[in-house]
């Protein structure tokens, strides 16, 4: 019987399910169940054991159409390949969204929680619906350049508050460096054996180095004055950051237990470089202290209510950003500041990096040794000339 358009078209369903084969193309059949009739292929493989394998069903593509992938799976068979086997195989093997599973569940004890927190999100908003059902084997660098030049473009990304014409470049390049890290990972595993997320064309994110001079804190002071004075919590939050010149994070999450009144230190327990003591100025202290005594101990031992924190970006660029009138200009701009405010009042690096938390890699930093009181008495010269220029 010749499997054409009408032949198709008449078979129905009498009770048994039933295989119909073409007599031209030797292998080649129609198999009608209750529910659909299935383009199927059998044959033998260099073994001699019998092999089905189901095209499509026939409502899907056309009997000519069938009967081209039946002779491409033919060949196959010709050549000792063992087309049935391969597909069972080929829906074995992992896919992006099985590797992503695997890379997080592998990174989350190794990684702090903020880190976990920006890998998952990556994974989650930008690689998985790119690229979640792709196997990882078939993933090639003009894949992930494509997708790397739709996210730059604002594929996959909130781009509410965002204009038009923004590039999203940050954003493109920490996916990149998820997908990449995922992929090595893989490799290390053996489930691939190339990395498609390297040597792509990418765009370097400039290093913003935003920060006040001595009339740009006199502006911040006055605008938080205005803007924020019946956000007393906000406001004290902008106050500390730039008293201190901590990350908004150690601020935000900062609790009484960390603060070493008597020796001026935060004993931050972890930070982005680890567990850490910060000296604080006694501008600081001061400050502190009246919002102690002012506030008391209110959520589970943090300075600021969680509630309150979460809110406060949204704060800063609705009342601060937009007044301060410098481009760029962000809340870790403050820290920028605080640090350029010492080098002005005359602080070596060395003196500088103990204010910030960070480390100098240099021979002549190996040989000298900061005591904490050395660097809280620049903290004390630092932070009251930073209160007094914003008023506090």
């Amino acid at each position: 019987m010749n499997l054409n358009k009408t032949f198709i078209n008449s078979l129905t369903f009498d009770g048994v399910e039933k295989t119909y084969f073409d007599d031209v193309l030797k292998g080649f059949g129609v198999r009608v169940g209750k529910s659909s009739a299935s383009y199927i292929v059998m044959y033998r493989n260099v073994y001699g054991k019998q092999k089905k394998i189901t095209i499509a069903k026939t409502t899907q593509i056309a009997p000519a159409q069938a009967r081209d992938e039946a002779k491409k799976i033919l060949a196959l068979v010709v050549q000792g390949k063992d087309p049935a086997s391969d597909k069972i195989e080929k829906r074995k093997e992992m896919t992006v969204a099985d590797l992503a599973d695997k890379f997080l569940t592998d990174r989350k004890p190794r990684i702090k929680a903020s880190s976990f927190a920006v890998y998952s999100a990556s994974v989650r908003s930008q690689i998985l619906p790119a690229f979640g059902n792709r196997f990882i084997k078939e993933l090639r660098r003009a894949d992930v350049q494509k997708f790397y030049n739709d996210l730059v473009g604002g594929a996959y990304m909130d781009r509410r508050g965002y204009p038009a014409d923004h590039k999203f470049v940050a954003a493109a390049n920490h996916a990149r460096k998820t997908l990449c890290s995922m992929y090595e990972f893989a490799i290390r595993n053996d489930w691939a054996d190339m990395n498609p997320a390297i040597r792509l064309d990418t765009i370097s994110t400039a290093k913003r180095m935003v920060f006040l001079d001595e009339k740009g804190f006199v502006k911040f002071g006055n605008i938080l004055q205005i803007k924020h004075e019946r956000e007393e919590t906000v406001r004290s939050i902008f106050i500390l950051l730039a008293l201190t010149g901590c990350r908004r994070s150690e601020i935000t999450t900062l609790k009484w237990e960390y603060v070493d009144f008597d020796n001026q230190a935060f004993r931050f327990p972890d930070t982005k470089t680890g567990a850490q003591n910060r000296p604080f100025g006694s501008a600081a202290k001061r400050y502190l202290l009246a919002l102690k005594e002012k506030n008391g101990d209110p959520t589970e031992g943090f300075l600021f209510k969680p509630a309150v924190t979460a809110k406060m970006p949204a704060y800063f660029a609705t009342h601060v950003k937009p007044e301060i009138g410098i481009t760029g200009f962000c809340l870790h701009a403050l820290r920028h500041s605080f640090a350029s405010m010492a080098a002005a009042l005359g602080y070596s690096d060395n003196i500088i990096a103990g204010l910030l938390g960070h480390h100098i890699n240099t021979i002549t930093n190996r040989y000298t040794h900061l005591t904490e009181k050395v660097v809280v008495d620049a903290a004390n010269v630092v932070s009251e000339k930073i209160a007094e220029l914003i008023g506090v």
